[in-house]
């Protein structure tokens, strides 16, 4: 394929970039299972809070597809695995995904220490690492908030508000 523009990003840096995309769209397609899994259950408010939180996780994989289109870099589309979620409830779902973005904070995190990428590409990663922050805060305020209610089917009419 002949390129149109050169390459402004190192292969190293494109590297975390796909893996990074490839984390989003797993985060993406992990949550619209959620989203499948809560409608099964009857939960319809974390059915729709479940999906919207999939298209937030896409739209981040498109933040990061078009940074690297800005570099002269094309972004892979990497084969995504079958979620594993087990959820059985609406408890166990918040605890997978804020088990989920906690490791998504860690690993932006860890990303932006690296000495070998530029400036650029560590300040993408420290945006999304900030984004992290509060996605953890999130869910461990819905984990707070859950477990003081035994009102299940109120906590899903307000988590779908």
């Amino acid at each position: 394929m002949e390129k149109f523009k050169d390459q402004i990003l190192s292969d190293i840096e494109l590297k975390e970039l796909n893996k990074f995309g490839k984390l989003e769209l797993t985060a993406s397609h992990t949550y619209l299972q959620m989203s499948n899994r809560m409608k099964s259950l009857g939960y319809f408010g974390a059915e729709a809070f479940f999906n919207a939180e999939s298209e937030g996780e896409r739209k981040h994989y498109l933040k990061i597809e078009e940074f690297a289109n800005n570099l002269g870099a094309e972004l892979a589309v990497e084969t995504i695995e079958r979620p594993d979620c087990e959820c059985q409830d609406l408890r166990s779902a918040l605890e997978m995904a804020y088990n989920m973005e906690k490791d998504l904070l860690m690993a932006y995190e860890e990303a932006a220490r690296k000495t070998d990428i530029s400036l650029k590409v560590v300040l993408l990663l420290q945006d999304f690492t900030t984004h992290q922050v509060g996605a953890v805060g999130e869910y461990g305020d819905l984990l707070a908030r859950i477990s003081l209610t035994n009102d299940m089917l109120l906590f899903d009419q307000e988590l779908g508000k």
